[in-house]
């Protein structure tokens, strides 16, 4: 049972996917301008890669963040194997076809990981398992769960909870927010949580 679960992180379903493909089926497509595009079987993908451990906090537009050690493969590290020429978002889709759009430049942050554990437990299919998005420095709706595509694209395609009127960007804006650790709620001063 991994931290999410223990601790009793929300859970937010927005397509209500009832499941994915198991691991040995699951795969994971690259595409837009990049000359790695293809369908990868996700054991296959991960196999490219060294596994990081980074630390950092996920935070909701509906007024909850945690901070776990998350595993899997930094931002960096997939963008230097699947060498994007010129783009300007990252689209993300799950398998339950929500989608939303990152622009590169807040793609930068070293925290930016796509995960397959937490604290060193597979991530539950309720919460992303078994390969989704952490992006730290943007509101969760930003950190796409159960991914199916990644394209790096000029064009902007607006996301699921964009096309609802939730922002663009999805930068972290000052507040307060429920520390889902310490069951505190807790102020925040604008982008990415690191006070606490």
């Amino acid at each position: 049972m991994s931290c999410l679960r223990r601790l009793n992180c929300p859970v937010f379903n927005a397509e209500r996917l009832q499941s994915v493909p198991e691991k040995d089926e699951y795969t994971v497509e690259i595409g837009g301008n990049t000359p790695m595009k293809g369908k990868y079987p996700l054991k296959e993908l991960l196999s490219n890669f060294k596994y990081r451990t980074i630390e950092s906090r996920l935070t909701s537009v509906s007024g909850w963040s945690i901070r776990c050690d998350w595993q899997g493969i930094p931002w960096k590290d997939f963008i230097d194997w699947a060498k994007p020429g010129d783009y300007s978002y990252v689209y993300f889709e799950s398998y339950g076809s929500y989608v939303t759009a990152v622009e590169r430049k807040h793609m930068d942050n070293p925290r930016i990981l796509l995960a397959t554990h937490v604290d060193g437990d597979e991530i539950e299919f309720e919460y992303g398992g078994p390969f989704r998005s952490i992006i730290p420095n943007l509101w969760g709706y930003k950190s796409c769960k159960w991914i199916k595509h990644i394209h790096f694209l000029d064009e902007h395609i607006r996301g699921y909870w964009e096309s609802a009127g939730y922002p663009e960007e999805g930068l972290i804006e000052p507040g307060f927010t429920m520390d889902v650790n310490t069951g505190q709620r807790r102020k925040i001063n604008g982008g990415e949580v690191t006070e606490f």
